[in-house]
């Protein structure tokens, strides 16, 4: 009898540590999934992480991810030391000055844009006084100047965007964040849902056509197009578009938004009375919330620097060292400006936003198969007629990206 029970015991036990180490197989086997796949194809990985993240929720996800995006950042720490520094990220040399959609056959030549800009003219008045100028300033030459070039297609000949390229973090010299400078004079930002993402109620589809794609009319002077924010199980963080809500707005929350007369503004949505800068209105007719602000009036949010993973979106922490994009505004309005960086947390993202004058500013999507920023040229085809080229190297190749039904939200800019 005591044998018996002797083996019953044994065969308990024996059970025990097959399934212990069945479990550590697994989570080896995911680890090693998420911590390498990603890297060597973003796609992929991201879709892997979908289907983990739809049988076992979001939580095992983000603790897979936090481990994979250490071990890529002390490998890539590792590679930079041995090889002189040499950065992981790059201005794609296929997106320089193009001609604008509606030009096409035109070809532009910028010559001492600087110089001319810069000169200040006298101007005659009625007592035949001559009276100054203020220097003429477009997208490259206005201040701050942190090395913008000019980028994308032009408006009438002048460029109506600028990149640069900015390296804040010491200890990686692999990483960078480049920016964009667009001129919101001069043209006009737009929203668009994805036909999956933000999740939405099921009449959202006949009351907005055509999800997740550029309309045709807007494709005959697109400019630009870039990625939007966070899936709905991360926050579920509002949005609206041509009046209609696709998800309700979250107090508080970092928004941007398109008015009625087509101004565009970021800050915190809310009332007067808690000094929120973006108030419940019927002239706002888009937009769209991530996350709490990354910069507001002009100073970075305290809540950058906090570990805390719950407010910002309940995926992996601000500190955590990944791909991310962002979405800043000047002051007076007129330039927005995209960040994206290949090794950053939120706090050196909500930095560049500063450092290239964003007066407010928010987190948009993070991963590198999420972030995107193209411009639009010609593709010699009938069908589409345009091909889009992506802002850096790094960036997933897709040509024909936003102009066929995309899954995710997304911006996208045309000229006025």
């Amino acid at each position: 009898m005591n044998q018996i029970l002797g083996r019953k015991k044994k065969h308990t036990k024996l059970r025990g540590v097959k399934m212990i180490g069945a479990l550590v197989l697994l989570f080896a086997g995911l680890f090693g999934i998420l911590a390498i796949v990603p890297a060597v194809s973003p796609a992929t990985g991201a879709q892997i992480a979908d289907m983990i993240r739809s049988a076992a929720g979001p939580q095992p996800v983000v603790v897979l991810e936090s481990v994979s995006f250490r071990v890529q950042d002390t490998f890539n720490q590792f590679l930079s030391a041995h090889n002189g520094g040499q950065k992981q990220i790059s201005l794609s040399q296929n997106n320089g000055i193009q001609p604008t959609a509606k030009r096409l056959r035109q070809t532009t030549v910028i010559a001492d844009l600087a110089a001319k800009s810069t000169s200040v003219k006298p101007v005659a008045d009625s007592a035949a006084k001559t009276i100054p100028v203020q220097p003429v300033t477009d997208a490259v030459t206005a201040l701050p100047q942190i090395g913008w070039q000019a980028y994308g297609p032009t408006v009438n000949g002048v460029p109506v965007m600028a990149q640069a390229l900015l390296s804040l973090d010491p200890k990686r010299p692999y990483a960078g964040i480049a920016l964009v400078r667009i001129d919101l004079t001069k043209l006009k930002l737009h929203m668009q849902p994805g036909f999956l993402e933000p999740s939405h109620a099921k009449d959202i589809v006949n009351a907005i056509p055509h999800l997740g794609l550029i309309p045709a009319a807007d494709q005959s002077n697109l400019i630009a197009g870039f990625n939007g924010g966070f899936k709905a199980v991360n926050g579920n963080y509002g949005m609206m578009v041509n009046g209609i809500t696709v998800l309700p707005p979250v107090p508080g929350i970092a928004t941007i938004a398109i008015y009625r007369d087509g101004h565009v503004q970021i800050g915190a949505w809310g009332h007067v009375q808690v000094g929120a800068d973006i108030i419940p209105s019927a002239d706002i007719v888009a937009f769209r919330q991530n996350c709490p602000l990354l910069i507001q009036a002009g100073q970075l949010n305290p809540q950058v620097f906090l570990d805390n993973r719950a407010i910002w979106g309940n995926t992996i922490d601000n500190q955590e060292i990944t791909w991310r994009t962002g979405l800043g505004i000047t002051q007076d309005g007129r330039y927005l400006i995209y960040a994206v960086g290949n090794g950053t947390t939120v706090q050196t993202l909500a930095q560049a936003l500063q450092n290239a004058g964003a007066y407010n500013a928010m987190q948009l999507d993070i991963n590198r198969h999420y972030a995107h920023f193209v411009t639009y040229k010609p593709s010699g085809k009938p069908n589409p007629p345009l091909r889009a080229v992506q802002l850096l190297d790094q960036m997933e190749s897709d040509p024909t990206l936003y102009l066929v039904a995309h899954s995710r939200d997304y911006f996208y800019l045309t000229s006025k």
